[in-house]
């Protein structure tokens, strides 16, 4: 049986090719495209489909993008096989991509040949991450006590991170994941206290560095 794939990324050009490579490769058949989270909810409200191939950040359109949209596939999708794109940059976000049950993991910025053993391995329930991401895990190697730690972080302080990172005021934030800016600047600044660092400058020498 054919796999039906809806892909959602809101580059167009990176659509063509993740599509190109999935019907290519005989792994299936992509059923739906979505450039945006609130396009991906709708198409699959409408079309059926047996897994998910999609970016982590597709900002805009109104709906929250990264964790939270992650989040909402798995409450109303349970069961849906998904694979995930673009997250190598940082491995705090990666590890709560995997505490939400998403099996498959391909940096897109790498060749994307991998991509349809990792339909294949995450269709059967098994996990897959992309031989890039196996060597950033292997470089890191032991944790350097001395490094500033993501993991202390809550999934809601690393997103409100990234956001800013991504170039996001605490207004514009609040408004992205539909709540209140002291909420926001309350978890900014939980945030910041976690990783020791004192006032926005070291926070976006932070967040430039880090890649989050």
């Amino acid at each position: 049986m054919t796999l039906r794939i809806i892909i959602a990324d809101d580059h167009p050009v990176v659509r063509i090719g993740t599509k190109a490579v999935i019907e290519s490769s005989g792994v299936g058949e992509v059923v739906a495209e979505a450039s945006s989270a609130s396009e991906l909810m709708d198409m699959l409200k409408a079309h059926p489909c047996d897994l998910l191939v999609t970016d982590y950040s597709m900002p805009g359109a109104g709906q929250a993008d990264g964790f939270a949209m992650i989040g909402m596939i798995r409450r109303h999708y349970p069961d849906l096989p998904v694979v995930l794109l673009s997250v190598a940059n940082n491995l705090a976000i990666l590890r709560m991509v995997v505490s939400t049950g998403v099996l498959g993991l391909v940096d897109k910025a790498s060749s994307m040949d991998e991509l349809p053993l990792a339909i294949q391995t995450v269709q059967r329930g098994q996990p897959f991450l992309s031989r890039t991401l196996k060597d950033r895990i292997d470089a890191i190697g032991t944790h350097n006590v001395e490094e500033k730690d993501t993991r202390t972080l809550s999934p809601k302080e690393v997103e409100v991170l990234r956001l800013l990172g991504a170039g996001q005021t605490v207004k514009e934030i609040a408004l992205h994941l539909h709540k209140s800016v002291s909420t926001i600047s309350r978890q900014k600044g939980d945030a910041m206290l976690k990783l020791g660092l004192k006032g926005d400058a070291e926070l976006f020498d932070y967040l430039r560095d880090s890649k989050l």
